[in-house]
């Protein structure tokens, strides 16, 4: 049976839709595919419409050097969310998947293309009708799928060796697998296939451990295999790191990606990856592993990064290749508009050297070569790493010294090309309208990335690095100070009491106006892209932090300390767990051991505002409990504690009692608010104290008598 779509032909069994069962989303999603819906706009806040048509989905495989005269064979293609990426290289892509529902929206999706061809049905089966070999397999759902197609003890490794057969010699066969040891299950995110919880850490999941993953690969006998890393992870990877380009500290720290449900947030994963990557064991715990098996290719990358979560215009990608001995960057267009983009660089480097060569200041040297600026890979101590050098030591002064000493040398090396600034029609379209109170000078063109980790020192001399954000436009010189000091500031801490913006001459008023313009900015560059991040706001299930868990798990129960003879003690003490009714009061009967002689009950385990309705002991016959606490009356609406450790401890307890009735209401309060209530108390107090005295009550007398 065969339909066609546009200029794609899918081929399937007759009778072979009728027997499937089309879930709703796939009906949603091939909808949305016939208007044309762009998920970067980002008006669908829904995860089934973000997995099927994220742009970010290709970013897995879209880097790969298909050649265009290659045949590619993408086995498992779903409903396309890679193929986009495959046929504005390949010569030829073949696209075979279970689903006929998801062929029809991969074949509706790219209904243009005149290099693709889409088969549904048994893949297998498929293959064996199509009897053709490719350059290329992408199989990225292979393993997972296995067990659906293979019994017996090894189906990974049938399956490996069946569908390499299809592959052509000197080709390359691509697999994607989760890591069953990826941090993200240590710290507490669901198994991604069964939605549970630790599936993956306890060994039942469809997750493979790196170690496995090899002893299935050798097994198969599958030859030279390579190992990539994406993060975050494989649905949305904005890098791939691999064994010759691992990860630096700090760089992962884009860790929440739970777009499909709730997850738990055990600890702080940027933290962990700090350890393991100084450890040298980032490979065990990397979230996924994307598989090159195949001879090893000089135009295979050893990073790659993504920067396509923005404006068409400027959606590129990073590489850092290998060129005879040496690393090389270059910066790729990852959509036809970013070809200007990135043809600028060029310009801009033969600007920039110009005039910044005159201050003893270098921009590294751009090459165009096949569409790509490519970039010498310097060796040598960016400025940020040497502040951060300072910071570990706590040489604050130090540290104040190097920023005036970056201050001096901007000014400098601009210094001959500062002139008054004049806004113009492209600094409003990208910077807005800020109403500034003083003059500025400012360079009529900026590189706007003169921040720390942009400014390398090294044996010939300071060069920046990279200079994509260069424009033809002028700003206040004292922005791009603001701008580095604003970033570098950011997630450090231990600098916030510096004052450093201060220092660098920058007033708080000026600061929000170039927050403002910084503002504007970024959203000038994402062109009305509904990032990642923000999609991840409008969609991700909860993040239940384990504080958050613990501190509400406490907040519903109260310790009760009997006094035996031995005093109060944590050993003869006793939690019970609250359920306050629909008003909001605690209802307890609170049985005594025996020779009981003091009783303290301790509400809560923080800043807290405590009501006591009632308190009473039973014998015989019921009787009021009188106690004193530890925090402060509020008259009728309780007691406030600013305490970490709230108690109420009965004063009259008559021995022998064995039952205690207890009826009270307990508020959690920010601690803030808890001390903010308690210094109005206090100077409620003082100021009630102070009428009272003797002297005010002279004072008013002479003032009465005065006639005031």
């Amino acid at each position: 049976m065969q339909e066609k779509t546009g200029n794609v032909i899918l081929t399937y069994e007759d009778g072979a839709d009728r027997l499937e069962q089309i879930p709703s989303e796939d009906r949603q999603i091939h909808s949305l595919v016939k208007e044309g819906y762009d998920c970067r706009r980002g008006c669908e806040q829904s995860w089934p419409v973000l997995y099927h048509l994220s742009h970010l989905r290709a970013n897995l495989t879209e880097w790969l050097p298909v050649g265009k005269e290659d045949t590619l064979l993408e086995f498992g293609s779903d409903s396309g969310q890679l193929t986009g990426g495959f046929l504005k290289k390949a010569g030829h892509v073949v696209c075979v998947d279970k689903s006929v529902s998801r062929s029809r929206i991969l074949s509706e999706r790219y209904r243009d293309a005149e290099n693709l061809e889409v088969h549904a049905g048994d893949p297998w089966k498929c293959l064996e009708d199509l009897g053709r070999r490719y350059d290329w397999v992408i199989a990225c759902g292979l393993l997972a799928e296995a067990e659906r197609y293979f019994d017996g003890d090894a189906p990974e490794q049938q399956a490996l060796q069946k569908i390499l057969s299809y592959v052509k010699p000197g080709g390359h066969l691509v697999l994607a697998a989760d890591n069953r040891f990826g941090l993200k299950y240590w710290a507490g995110a669901a198994e991604p296939h069964t939605g549970r919880y630790f599936d993956s850490l306890e060994g039942t999941g469809h997750t493979f451990s790196r170690n496995r993953l090899e002893q299935i690969l050798e097994a198969a006998g599958c030859g030279p295999y390579r190992f990539y890393y994406p993060y975050p992870e494989r649905w949305f990877p904005m890098s791939l790191y691999s064994d010759r380009w691992l990860p630096k500290t700090g760089e992962l720290n884009q860790n929440l990606r739970n777009f499909e449900g709730e997850r738990l947030v055990l600890f702080e994963e940027e933290k962990v990856y700090d350890q393991l990557i100084a450890d040298g064991r980032f490979p065990d715990f990397s979230n996924a592993f994307l598989i090159i098996v195949g001879e090893d290719r000089r135009d295979l990358p050893d990073y790659v990064k993504y920067s396509n979560d923005r404006a068409e215009r400027f959606m590129i990608r990073t590489e850092i290749v290998q060129d005879h001995g040496s690393s090389l960057v270059c910066k790729v267009p990852a959509h036809p508009e970013a070809a200007e983009h990135v043809r600028e660089m060029k310009r801009w480097e033969q600007e920039l050297e110009q005039l910044y060569q005159k201050n003893g200041v270098h921009a590294n040297r751009c090459e165009l070569r096949g569409g790509k600026a490519c970039f010498e890979f310097l060796r040598g101590k960016t400025l940020e790493e040497e502040l951060d050098i300072l910071r570990a030591r706590k040489d604050y002064a130090g540290l104040q010294a190097e920023l005036q000493e970056y201050k001096k040398l901007l000014a400098d090396t601009l210094g001959p090309e500062l002139k008054p600034f004049a806004r113009s029609d492209l600094f409003v379209e990208m910077f807005g309208n800020p109403e500034f109170t003083k003059a500025y000078r400012g360079a009529p063109v900026n590189n706007l990335d003169w921040i720390f980790g942009n400014l390398m020192k090294t044996a010939d001399g300071i060069w920046i690095i990279d200079y994509e954000w260069t424009f033809p436009v002028q700003v206040p010189i004292e922005y791009l100070i603001w701008r580095a000091v604003s970033l570098y500031q950011y997630g450090r801490n231990d600098l916030a009491s510096l004052g450093l913006m201060t220092q660098m001459g920058i007033s708080s008023e000026e600061e929000r106006q170039f927050e403002e313009m910084e503002h504007h900015f970024q959203r000038w560059l994402l062109g009305g892209t509904v990032t990642i991040g923000e999609q991840y706001l409008a969609t991700a299930g909860r993040t239940l932090r384990l504080e958050t868990l613990l501190r509400t798990d406490r907040s519903n129960r109260i310790q009760v300390y009997a006094d035996t003879g031995k005093g109060f003690s944590e050993e003869d003490s006793m939690w019970i767990l609250t359920q306050p009714d629909k008003q909001g009061v605690i209802h307890l009967e609170i049985p005594l051991p025996q020779g009981t002689k003091a009783l303290r009950l301790d509400p809560a385990e923080g800043c807290s505002l405590v009501k006591v309705r009632r308190l009473a002991g039973e014998l015989g016959g019921s009787y009021e409990l009188e106690y004193i606490h530890n925090g402060r009356e509020l008259e009728a609406q309780g007691i406030l504690y600013t305490t970490d450790d709230p108690q109420i401890t009965v004063t009259n307890l008559v021995e022998g009692t064995r039952l205690i009735h207890a009826e009270l209401s307990v508020e959690h309060m920010n601690p803030d608010t808890a001390y903010a209530c308690m210094n109005l108390l206090n100077r409620m107090r003082a100021a009630e104290r102070i009428s009272q005295s003797g002297p005010y009550r002279i004072l008013k007398k002479i003032k009465r008598a005065l006639g005031r």
